[in-house]
């Protein structure tokens, strides 16, 4: 019995059924059968193994052939006894007529055999005929049999394949109709945002309107009552001068009366008065022709007045919510700024003045008679005398109108990301607050820092060698690719970070870093415990431990963990230490802080410097993925925050410094409300701001160098969930008033 090789199911059981259909197929034609209807070649001896294996094989030996049929001889009449037989010639035959009886019983005989013969002959064709009819119509049926055999098959190939065909043109249809649906269904959800939105858009338009009314009529309403004071006090004024007149009038009369004694007196009076005025201000202009020719500094002549006292932060000192503008002033940098500029002018040292010129910034939001909270502002108290005189002088200098507006323009440069450039021509991008790592440089306009902010962190981090803190690792099932190139290059010496390139909200370089190839950096940043499930290894966690975190005031619980983060594409792991965080024993981790540093600190340390910078890290990471959402939906419109219309108001020329300082408190509001508080705060305007939070008392609580701002609110005020993220917002920003005193934000309700 043959092999039978790479025969599939359906092969074979079409040549079985074949032949059990058609037991006279032979090997031959199933082999062309096979090939004309499955496209598949198979010899003739292994469909003889087929048909021996399944007993479908003929009987052994020849087919029996067709035989000629036998032809039957006639039977002759026997002959009785022995007879001669005269042969009569046909001559004899015409001469003789009369014919002998037994000729004529032979040829009688003769005569029937031959009819016999004919009649046997003519069964014998009819036999052949009939059997060649019967071997016609078996070869027939045969062909019939196997040609319905063949076109049953076609037709039940034909049938599956039409309902193959079918059944994916269902599901092709079925797809479709999902496609269609879920097309609707997202077109359905984006109309009912946009409905949502444009709803929103009107109610903010309406309430904006409706603000903007209010806010008119109370401006008409202030402006009336002003017009009235006015008038009151010109009426007084008038009254006031009316009654001097009459003073002077009597007291003439009653000088005129004492003539002889006083007229002397006065005329005396009078004139060493004139004298010491005359002496003082001759005094000055030799003063100050000194400074100028002997080059003697104006800081000697500025500094013979010495403050009335310092102001300095105490326990439960008093203030109002202008502390925010001064916490913003911090951040931007703009009164460091101002006074270089002014101390350059006078040639002086810049810290001498930075009080003085502080002062004369933020004096405009306080009238005299609440000059007291300008000292708790700034820090120290002064003399108006002095303060004045110091005005006065710097307000003559006529550089300093021109060069503070493009100061102050400047300080609002925002800078929108950071390029880390590594020495193998790799780079790594960072928002310009640290929020994370981001593979494109298409970050959210929201994660911006000011200029000087941020050259305050670069500073600290990339050459004072404090720790780079990040709030979050990118990612969520496996880290980026990037960041786990960070994680194993920023402390490397041979790939190592040799630059770093600010670029602002238009993608455009502000400014280029050269670092030095060799320092070393390090790195901590949170993990939540979401991230990265399939990516870490946990190696060991240790027992949670009840920590107080200083800077942040709060109790939490630590536990020192050990982590092995993988990147498969990569094929490289890197195990990392750090401290996994709890506000109560029994919860589950909230965060993870990790750092790379070869030689770990302390779970307090590490978790407060962590904290100091993201002190309210759930919250934080909301406010963060809110953020990244909706730049995801607006990024298009790309609404960031423009100093361009400041520009204008800044160019105009201006005759006091005293406008050019309001203009700027003005912008400090306005970066307030866009970066600090919620959506909606950036259509108002400065009196808004000023009546919901800068007029909110403040009381301050000094704890080593933290000074912690309770701002006092009602719990019941409209704006208290504002005021809250307002604070925290501000406590993710270093506001350091000195380098070693820094502002923490509290809520304190009435």
């Amino acid at each position: 019995m043959g092999v039978i090789h790479k025969l599939n199911p359906e092969v074979l059981k079409f040549i079985i059924e074949s032949k059990q259909e058609n037991p006279s197929l032979s090997c031959r034609t199933l082999t062309q059968l096979v090939f004309d209807k499955l496209q598949i070649k198979i010899s003739k001896s292994s469909i003889n193994a087929i048909f021996k294996e399944n007993n479908l094989s003929m009987p052994i030996g020849r087919r029996q052939k067709h035989k000629k049929p036998k032809f039957n001889m006639p039977v002759l009449p026997v002959i009785e006894g022995t007879r001669a037989i005269t042969v009569v010639t046909p001559e004899q035959k015409a001469e003789s007529p009369e014919i002998n009886p037994e000729e004529k019983r032979i040829k009688e005989a003769e005569e029937w055999a031959r009819k016999l013969q004919e009649e046997e002959k003519t069964k014998v064709e009819e036999k052949l005929k009939l059997e060649r009819q019967e071997i016609e119509d078996a070869k027939n049926q045969a062909e019939g049999a196997e040609l319905k055999s063949l076109m049953e098959e076609a037709a039940r190939v034909n049938i599956q394949k039409n309902a193959e065909k079918a059944e994916k043109e269902q599901k092709a249809e079925e797809q479709a109709r999902q496609v269609e649906e879920e097309k609707a269904a997202q077109e359905a959800a984006l109309k009912a945002e946009q409905e949502r939105l444009t709803r929103l858009a009107e109610e903010e338009n309406k309430r904006v309107e409706e603000e903007a009314k209010r806010i008119e009529a109370d401006r008409v309403a202030q402006e009336e009552a002003r017009k009235a004071e006015e008038e009151r006090l010109v009426k007084l004024a008038e009254e006031s001068k009316k009654a001097q007149e009459e003073a002077e009038r009597i007291r003439i009369e009653k000088a005129a009366q004492d003539e002889d004694r006083k007229s002397e007196e006065e005329k005396s009076a009078q004139e060493a008065a004139l004298r010491a005025e005359k002496e003082k201000w001759a005094r000055l202009a030799e003063e100050e022709l000194r400074v100028k020719q002997q080059g003697v500094k104006k800081e000697d002549v500025l500094q013979k007045e010495e403050p009335v006292g310092t102001a300095a932060l105490s326990q439960g000192e008093v203030c109002s919510g202008l502390i925010l503008l001064k916490a913003l002033d911090c951040l931007i940098g703009g009164s460091k700024a101002i006074n270089e500029v002014i101390s350059k002018e006078l040639g002086v040292e810049p810290t001498s003045f930075l009080s003085l010129t502080e002062a004369l910034i933020f004096r405009s939001l306080f009238g005299n008679n609440n000059i007291a909270a300008l000292w708790n502002i700034i820090g120290k108290q002064y003399s108006q005398e002095k303060l004045e005189s110091y005005y006065t002088q710097i307000n003559q200098i006529q550089n300093l109108k021109l060069n503070i507006p493009k100061i102050i323009l400047s300080a609002f440069t925002e800078v929108r990301g950071i390029i880390m450039h590594f020495n193998d021509g790799g780079s790594i991008n960072f928002d310009g607050r640290f929020y994370s790592s981001w593979t494109t440089q298409n970050i959210p306009y929201d994660f911006s820092s000011p200029l000087s902010e941020l050259r305050e962190g670069i500073n600290k981090y990339f050459f004072q060698g404090q720790h780079l803190i990040l709030f979050s690792a990118p990612g969520y099932d496996i880290p980026s690719k990037d960041f786990f190139n960070l994680l194993l290059n920023i402390g490397s010496s041979v790939k190592c970070p040799d630059a770093l390139i600010l670029f602002g909200n238009k993608l455009e370089e502000i400014e280029r870093v050269s670092l030095n190839r060799t320092n070393r950096y390090t790195l901590i940043f949170g993990i939540w415990p979401w991230q990265f499930t399939s990516s870490r290894k946990v190696k060991r966690i240790g027992e949670f431990d009840f920590k107080h975190i200083e800077g942040i005031n709060q109790d939490l619980y630590l536990a020192e963990v050990e982590i092995e983060l993988l990147r498969a594409s990569l094929n490289q792991s890197i195990t990392l230490k750090g401290c996994a965080i709890k506000t109560n024993p029994s919860e589950k981790i909230r965060l993870v802080v990790l750092n790379n540093d070869e030689h770990p600190m302390s779970l307090e340390r590490l978790a407060g410097v962590y904290l100091n910078c993201w002190p309210n890290f759930e919250e934080a990471f909301h406010d963060f993925s809110r953020k990244i959402e909706l730049f995801t939906y607006t990024s298009n419109i790309q609404k960031f925050f423009s100093k361009d219309k400041f520009e204008a108001a800044m160019a105009e020329p201006e005759t006091e410094l005293e406008k050019i300082f309001a203009k700027y408190i003005t912008m400090l509001d306005a970066y307030l409300r866009w970066h600090f508080l919620p959506a909606g705060y950036s259509e108002k305007d400065f009196s808004y701001t000023n009546k919901c939070f800068y007029k909110l008392p403040v009381k301050f609580a000094v704890s080593q160098n933290i000074i912690s701002v309770k701002i006092q609110a009602d719990q019941e005020d409209q704006v208290l969930k504002d005021l809250e993220y307002l604070t925290r917002r501000l406590n993710e920003r270093q506001i350091n008033l000195t380098d070693d005193l820094r502002l923490y934000f509290e809520n304190a309700f009435k």
